[in-house]
Order: structure tokens, then sequence, then C-alpha cells
């Protein structure tokens, strides 16, 4: 075999495996959403646009536009808590660097379902924090947390916390220390180093984890069901309620298909607004 020929077949691994596992589902995914729903089986082989206009209905579009809400919050939230706790992580001695990290990365090993049912206990009326407040005589009438939409987002945060941290923690250990230096030696307060040195440095890095955090917790189905009301749901899980609850398919395709233009339009807009403020 010629050599100048293997790294190219090596390259097309990648790209068969993309378009085996993501390119094919998702071309059958945008086929099927056309389809009509059969209520003996799955669909019936068509080209319809009800499933799309089903969309435009007050429930699919407000539940849309509160899952890219919450998404947001807590993409947000947790990027305002992981990059301070890794700023401070990263100044502390080797040993304590390496405690944070293996904790941070055990975290990273539970799943979804044991997070979410740890709060539900900690938050329940008979054996969490209400019950400890109320022992404490903090709490007069404790009640539970959960379900509620503040649950919610503390699971969304406890689920992304470790991942963003730990998505800081590399730059942010090996950066440049020499400007902070230099400013907190002319008498800069450190609140200031921080907002007008740390920060702008770590835009593209704050950024780009922000995003990804967005996409992530708009995929998540395990904290809404178990620690959010009904109203609290996102539209993961009604898509899997349509898809596999109601056997209907190609609804719940077009309702895929839907979340995810709007997601590539989103992170489209973030992309070149960052992209504008960094040029200028």
């Amino acid at each position: 075999m010629n050599r100048p020929l293997i790294p190219h077949l090596i390259g097309l691994y990648p790209l068969v495996m993309m378009c085996l596992f993501f390119l094919g589902p998702l071309a059958f995914m945008v086929v099927v959403s056309f389809y009509e729903r059969d209520p003996l089986g799955f669909y019936n082989v068509a080209f319809v646009w009800d499933n799309y206009a089903k969309f435009f209905s007050s429930f699919y579009y407000t539940l849309s536009m509160r899952s890219l809400w919450s998404a947001s919050l807590g993409a947000v939230l947790v990027v305002l808590l992981a990059f301070p706790a890794m700023y401070i992580i990263v100044d502390m001695s080797r040993r304590w660097q390496l405690f944070w990290v293996i904790l941070l990365l055990s975290l990273m090993c539970l799943s979804e379902v044991v997070i979410g049912f740890a709060w539900v206990i900690l938050m329940s009326e008979s054996a969490g924090i209400p019950r400890f407040l109320g022992w404490l005589g903090l709490w007069e009438d404790p009640r539970s947390l959960s379900p509620s939409f503040g649950a919610m987002l503390i699971g969304l945060v406890s689920l992304g916390f470790s991942l963003v941290a730990l998505m800081f923690y590399p730059q942010m250990a090996g950066r440049d220390r020499s400007i902070e230096e230099a400013a907190l030696t002319l008498g800069t307060p450190p609140a200031r180093v921080f907002t007008k040195v740390i920060l702008p440095n770590f835009r593209p890095a704050i950024i780009s984890s922000t995003v990804t955090m967005f996409v992530y917790f708009l995929g998540v189905f395990v904290m809404p069901t178990m620690l959010g009301r009904p109203q609290d749901w996102n539209m993961t899980v009604i898509i899997t309620d349509k898809a596999v609850g109601d056997a209907n398919m190609p609804l719940g395709a077009a309702l895929s298909v839907i979340m995810l233009v709007f997601t590539l339009l989103i992170i489209g807009t973030l992309l070149a607004a960052s992209r504008k403020r960094g040029k200028a």
C-alpha cells in the first residue's frame, strides 16, 4: 500500500464513525418527523407538516422557551460558581490541588440518577435539610423543598459543577501570573484584579464552558423529572413522553429537530458575538 495514503485512510475513520453514529440517526430522525402517527404502531410513511405545526401551539412553544431559559440559567450559575472556586484551588499547595482534583473526578463518576436521588433525600421533609433546620429551630413548619424549580437548578448545578471546574483547571493552573502580580504590586485591589485582569483573559474559556453546559442541560432528563414539578419539565422530558409513552415517534422527532435548530442558532449567535467582541 502506498504510504502517503495511510494517514488519509486513518483520517477517514472518525468521519465514518461520525456518519454512522451521528449523521445517520439524525437523518433518520428528520425523515421520521414528516411521517404520520399510526395509533396501532409507530408511524405511517408520508410527508406532512402537522408534526411541526403542533410546535407553534401555546403548550409546546412555551415549554421550549422554558427549556431554553432553565438551561441558560443553569449554565450561567455553574460557571459563576466553578470559575471562582477553581481560581482559589489552583493557588493552593500541590497537595490540596491534588485533593480537590481527585474529589471532582470522583463526583464525575456518580451518575445523574445517584445525584438526583441524593438531592431528593436531602430536600425531603422527613430526613433532609428541612428536618434539620426544624430541629435547630430555624424553620417552624419545615416542608419538603422538592419538587420545585429551585431544587431542579440545584440538581443541574451539582451535575455540571465538577465538569466545568475541571475544564477550567488546565488553563488556570498554567496561566501567566506576571500581569496579576504586577497589578497587585501597583496597589490594585485583588477584587479589581480578578474582574479587570483574570476575567478578560479567560473570556473565551468562560463563553465556551457556558455554551457547553447550555447544550448539556438542554438534554438532561433525570433532574427535571426527579426534582422539578411538571411545569418545570424541559422539552427532553416531553419528547421522551411523546415518543415512548404515547408512541408518537413523528411528533417526538419533529420536536427534537426544532430544539436542535434552536440550539444551533443560539450557539452560532453567541460564537459570532464573541468573535466580533474579540476583534473589537
